[in-house]
C-alpha cells in the first residue's frame, strides 16, 4: 500500500503516524505557518515513510515494540550544518540512524530534522530482521546495530538504499526482502563515528531534555532554569552549550515552544462544547503551565499565526 498526502499543519502528520501505530508528537521550532507532506508504504514486515517539511521539526514518542526504526536523511540544498539529529545522532547524508530502537522501548525514540531535507523512517520487524543476520552470519551487523547509535555508510550503499525507497514510495513496496539484505549490508559495511568522551555525555543529556520537555506530569507547572538543571542534575552552562548546538535555543524556550505545541493540539481535541470559549482557553493554558491568558495568546498567535480563540473555531 502506497499514500502520499499534503499537510497544513505537523499535527495532521502526528495523527497519521499515530493510526500506523507510532504515537509521536511533533513540535515546530520555527514559527509561522508552513508546507509538510508525508510519503508512505508498507508490507509485511516493513513500513517506511518519508517527510518533507519547510520549518524545522522535533519529533518525540517514535518506536513500536515489533521494529527497528531505521533512519536517513536526504538533503534538498547544499548546507555544511547538521540537517538533523536522530536520539543524538548527528545525521549526515550517509548515516544510518535509529539503530538503538532494536533495543529501546515503545516510543522512546526522539529526532529533529530541518528543512534542508528529507527524513526516511524504514520500519523492519526486528525478529526477523535479527533471524536473517544470524542465518548470514553477520557478527560485525549484530555487533554494530545492539551497540550504536548510527553509523556512516559507503556511498555505494547510501544511494543503493534510497533508490530503493524512492522507487517503492512511489509504486509500492514488492520486495520487502531487499530492504532486509540492504539493511544488513549497512550495518555489516558502516563504520560507527567516532565522539570525544564529553560529546557521548551531551547525547545522553539531549535525550532527557526532549524527555523532560514531554513530560505531561510536569507541564502544569511552570520552570524554571534552576528547576530544569536540578532535574537533569547538570549545570546552567552545559545546558546552555547543549539546547543552543543541537536545538538552537535555550532550555526555557525550547520547553515553552512544546508545551505550545501540545495546548494547540489539546484546543484542537477539547470536548466539552458547552464551556464558554474563554474557560476553554483558560482551562487548557493552566494545564500546560500558562498562568497569564494575555501572555498565552501572544506567545501562541507568534508561533502559529492564530489565536487559541481562531484554533477552537477550527477544531
Amino acid at each position: 500500500m502506497e499514500l502520499s498526502l499534503p499537510y497544513s499543519d505537523p499535527l495532521q502528520i502526528s495523527e497519521t503516524l499515530n493510526e500506523m501505530g507510532q504515537l509521536t508528537r511533533i513540535t515546530q521550532f520555527d514559527s509561522g505557518a508552513g508546507n509538510y507532506s508525508m510519503t508512505h508504504s508498507m508490507a509485511s514486515g516493513i513500513s517506511i515513510a518519508e517527510i518533507k517539511a519547510s520549518k524545522t521539526l522535533l519529533y518525540e514518542g517514535w518506536g513500536t515494540d515489533w521494529s527497528v526504526d531505521f533512519n536517513w536523511i536526504t538533503p534538498l540544498k547544499n548546507s555544511l550544518a547538521p540537517m538533523g539529529i536522530c536520539e543524538g545522532y548527528e545525521m549526515k547524508a550517509n548515516s544510518l540512524g535509529g539503530l538503538n530502537t532494536y533495543n529501546g522501548s515503545k516510543g522512546g525514540s526522539w529526532g529533529k530534522y530541518s528543512p534542508l531535507c528529507s527524513s526516511t523512517a524504514c520500519m523492519l520487524d526486528k525478529a526477523s530482521l535479527m533471524e536473517a543476520m544470524i542465518a548470514c552470519n553477520a557478527q560485525v551487523g549484530i555487533e554494530n546495530l545492539t551497540s550504536n547509535k548510527g553509523l556512516e555508510v559507503s556511498d555505494q550503499l547510501s544511494h543503493q538504499l534510497k533508490r530503493l525507497a524512492r522507487k517503492d514510495l512511489q509504486a509500492g513496496i514488492s520486495n520487502p526482502s531487499k530492504y532486509y539484505d540492504l539493511i544488513i549490508c549497512c550495518l555489516e559495511d558502516g563504520k560507527p563515528r567516532a565522539y570525544k568522551k564529553g560529546e557521548t555525555k551531551n547525547h545522553a543529556l539531549l535525550s532527557e531534555i526532549v524527555r523532560l520537555s514531554h513530560d505531561t506530569t510536569k507541564m502544569s507547572s511552570p520552570m524554571t532554569l534552576a528547576d530544569v538543571c536540578h532535574f537533569l542534575n547538570t549545570g546552567q552552562a552545559s545546558l546552555y552549550r547543549v539546547c543552543q548546538k543541537y536545538f538552537g535555543m535555550g532550555i526555557i524556550e525550547m520547553m515553552m515552544q512544546v508545551r505550545l505545541e501540545e495546548s494547540r493540539r489539546a484546543l484542537l481535541r477539547y470536548q466539552d462544547q458547552s464551556a464558554a470559549e474563554e474557560s476553554m482557553i483558560r482551562e487548557v493554558a493552566i494545564q500546560y503551565g500558562f498562568k497569564h491568558a494575555g501572555r498565552y495568546a501572544r506567545r501562541y498567535f507568534n508561533s502559529f499565526g492564530e489565536l487559541p480563540s481562531q484554533t477552537l473555531l477550527n477544531a
